[in-house]
């Protein structure tokens, strides 16, 4: 274990004394002195001659001193780095994101950041469950669900309407379902994200306005939501997603709302990361350019 004393011994070498050591380090000569004595006590060896007259290291303690005095140096040196580093726009930041959001809102807009910021390099994660960032390295994750930890600060990016679509096409041959109840009688494209060993159920609002969820049943399993669209967009059943994915479709009637009156009330894409304290540089330019520059409601 490194001995907490070795600055203040290092100093009253280079100085020549406590109370020249006391001065460069802000402290009393006394607490240097008091330092340097269980420095010795905890090496066993005198470091100092000392008297009322004399103030030189003993040849232990030069020998100590040659020792160590270039490992400080370079401890030093490094914390320094490490400071300039995080007060400049440069280093790495590895980044946790929704996969097809990731890829239609985020992605766009870090070919400007990153020209704009040659130093910084970013490693994106497009990954759909909801990670513990801090427990995975992560310096920043976007999501409609934040892991709970206390730690998390999270800034509002999105406002984001899901639910239920299907083809014209499909609607035309299998007809369009009037209530709830109706779903069950249609085939619906089924979302299990990756890794979790579950189903995604469809949060929605029943008659009385409660929320509920309802499992959908179909003959096709995805793992991704943008898989998810391109079967719907083959016609083969019912989906559940962000309306932001088929935006253009809906607009020339390719895609039909299903039951909009039964969709549950918008959620919110946070981004989010693990504390305001002594955030880098790098880290706090992302966040503000992410926050500026990607639409804050859905339509």
């Amino acid at each position: 274990m490194l001995p907490s004393q070795l600055p203040m011994f290092i100093a009253a070498a280079k100085e020549g004394s406590f109370s020249g050591a006391g001065r460069k380090l802000g402290v009393s000569a006394s607490a240097v002195s008091k330092s340097i004595s269980a420095l010795e006590m905890q090496t066993g060896t005198r470091l100092f001659h000392r008297s009322t007259r004399q103030f030189s290291l003993t040849e232990d303690g030069q020998i100590l001193f040659q020792k160590i005095s270039p490992l400080l140096l370079e401890i030093d040196n490094s914390i320094e780095s490490i400071s300039q580093q995080n007060q400049q726009a440069k280093g790495k930041l590895k980044i946790n994101l929704p996969d097809s959001f990731g890829r239609e809102f985020v992605l766009p807009h870090l070919t400007t950041f990153l020209q704009a910021h040659e130093g910084i390099e970013l490693d994106l994660v497009f990954d759909d469950r909801t990670l513990n960032i801090v427990e995975e390295g992560f310096d920043i994750g976007i999501g409609n669900k934040i892991n709970e930890d206390s730690r998390l600060i999270a800034r509002r990016l999105y406002t984001m309407q899901s639910g239920i679509f299907a083809t014209r096409k499909y609607c035309e041959k299998f007809g369009v379902p009037a209530s709830l109840e109706d779903l069950s009688l249609h085939n619906c494209v089924v979302y299990s994200p990756l890794g979790q060993g579950q189903r995604f159920t469809w949060p929605l609002l029943n008659d009385a306005k409660e929320l509920i969820r309802i499992e959908p049943k179909g003959n096709l399993t995805v793992s991704s939501i943008s898989a998810a669209k391109a079967a719907m967009l083959q016609h083969l059943g019912l989906t559940y997603m962000g309306r932001w994915h088929i935006e253009s479709e809906l607009s020339t009637g390719e895609v039909i709302p299903i039951l909009p009156h039964h969709w549950s009330t918008p959620s919110t894409v946070w981004l989010y990361y693990s504390s305001k304290a002594h955030l880098p540089k790098r880290t706090r330019l992302l966040i503000d350019y992410l926050v500026d520059n990607i639409a804050q409601n859905a339509s």
